[in-house]
């Protein structure tokens, strides 16, 4: 998230803008808030696009399509102007990190969390097709990890799809991501809810090694057009996810399973108790960009964030899952198909301001430490002190913060937390003027703090 650039409005519609989220595509998503204080994500077309032959029937689609869809498996749709003079829709805010931005940020996601993410997907485009829609965009930046489950977002050039055919030809020669794209749709043929089960597996392949199944897509549309190559899943060291991936991938869309019959048969193999589905980084970060929408950056103001241990997304979270390839092969074998052969947290720095003008945090008549603990459990017992001062509180429901204002002048001092609970997970963020300095997962921590910067020196 970046501070708001002096072009950038103000307002749009009656949401005001506090900060930009991502460019890309046709437009910029802002970071901004409704009239009663809801957080909400606000894309606005660039006005470049504006004046493109069809583009608003384009946008009117998207935003016909995301209704259609609703919130449960995206990002539920408020409001939207596709006739306004720079077209804008506002969805709900998901503290979410894309999938494209982990795999590069954190490395290839575990197998235990592919097959989770693959049973999210699934449900969510199982939802889409029973819309009456094919999203046919499916790609790494188009699916959120957020903390609940994935979720589908992008419908900007999403079709209605025949309830008989289930299919749907494409109103552009060639719309799509090279490299995710099925081979019906990269030749500019009818291309419907099976094209979005090739997408997904394309996508669960570039997630569980990093590398694009089909190269960076230089030539892919020329390639798929001549003759289709089996995809590179050797870097799928999970056998079972191997064979998975291959099948929805089969050149046939008939020879594919429909995202329902995918989303049945990952119930009967996945584990059913709750667990958390992401490795800790990717906990973390989401966690860090939910505090970062409660206290969104102002430009002239730089504060850098805890780089987090790519050792700890290979080795931490997540239990393992077992799946037979047996299995799968006589489920595929029902499709027609054949199976193929076989966290360290570092503190970041003291924010600091550039030009002189702008506001910082030294400037500031009262320093305000803040406390903020998130988790899937209860806090049975959690003290904080701040200067001497203990105060102690019972069985808290999570999350919960508290922020203690002292005030500048001579400010100095020293702050301790410490908590238990009985079981499930629990992290501690601890920020200062609203810049996170400190977060981990340990039951005590003591620090010093300073007008301007906080240090950690008992763990």
């Amino acid at each position: 998230m970046r501070a708001l650039e002096p072009g950038d409005p103000a307002r749009v519609g009656d949401y005001r803008l506090l900060a930009r989220i991502g460019a890309g595509g046709m437009g910029t998503v802002y970071l901004g808030r409704s009239r009663g204080g809801r957080p909400v994500a606000v894309k606005l077309i660039d006005r470049e696009y504006v004046g493109e032959r069809g583009y608003r029937d384009r946008f009117r689609r998207e935003v016909a399509a995301a209704r259609r869809v609703g919130g449960a498996y995206s990002a539920a749709l408020l409001d939207a102007d596709p006739d306004a003079e720079m077209p804008w829709l506002v969805s709900e805010f998901l503290p979410a990190v894309s999938l494209r931005e982990a795999v590069r940020d954190f490395g290839p996601l575990p197998a235990a969390a592919v097959w989770m993410l693959a049973a999210g997907v699934a449900e969510a485009l199982a939802a889409i097709h029973a819309a009456g829609i094919a999203h046919l965009d499916l790609k790494p930046a188009n699916v959120l990890l957020t903390l609940d489950g994935p979720r589908v977002i992008d419908f900007g050039i999403a079709r209605a799809a025949d309830a008989g055919a289930g299919t749907v030809t494409n109103a552009m020669p060639i719309a799509g991501s090279a490299g995710y794209m099925s081979p019906e749709q990269a030749a500019g043929a009818e291309a419907g809810p099976a094209s979005d089960v090739f997408s997904l597996g394309t996508t669960l392949a570039y997630a569980s090694t990093g590398v694009e199944p089909y190269g960076d897509g230089v030539d892919y549309v020329k390639r798929y057009r001549i003759q289709h190559g089996a995809p590179e899943l050797d870097g799928v060291a999970d056998l079972p996810l191997r064979v998975l991936i291959a099948n929805l991938m089969a050149r046939d869309p008939a020879a594919r399973p429909t995202a329902t019959q995918l989303r049945g048969y990952l119930a009967t193999v996945l584990p059913t108790e709750h667990r958390s589905w992401l490795p800790e980084p990717i906990v973390t970060e989401v966690q860090r960009r939910a505090l970062e929408a409660e206290n969104p950056p102002v430009a002239g103001v730089v504060a850098s964030s805890p780089k987090l241990s790519r050792r700890a997304l290979l080795f931490g979270g997540g239990g393992g899952v077992v799946v037979g390839v047996g299995a799968l092969a006589a489920w595929f074998g029902l499709r027609g198909a054949n199976p193929p052969p076989s966290p360290s947290l570092s503190p970041s720095l003291s924010p600091s301001s550039s030009p002189s003008s702008s506001p910082s945090p030294s400037a500031a008549p009262t320093v305000t430490l803040q406390f903020y603990l998130t988790g899937n459990t209860t806090v049975t017992s959690l003290t904080y002190v701040v200067n001497g001062q203990p105060t102690t509180l019972k069985n808290l429901r999570l999350p919960w913060r508290k922020a203690i204002t002292v005030p500048k002048r001579g400010v100095s001092g020293t702050w301790r937390l410490r908590y238990s609970h009985s079981g499930g997970d629990v992290q501690y963020h601890v920020l200062l003027n609203g810049f996170e300095l400190w977060l981990g997962s340990t039951g005590s921590i003591t620090g010093r703090y300073s007008e301007d910067r906080s240090e950690k020196f008992d763990a």
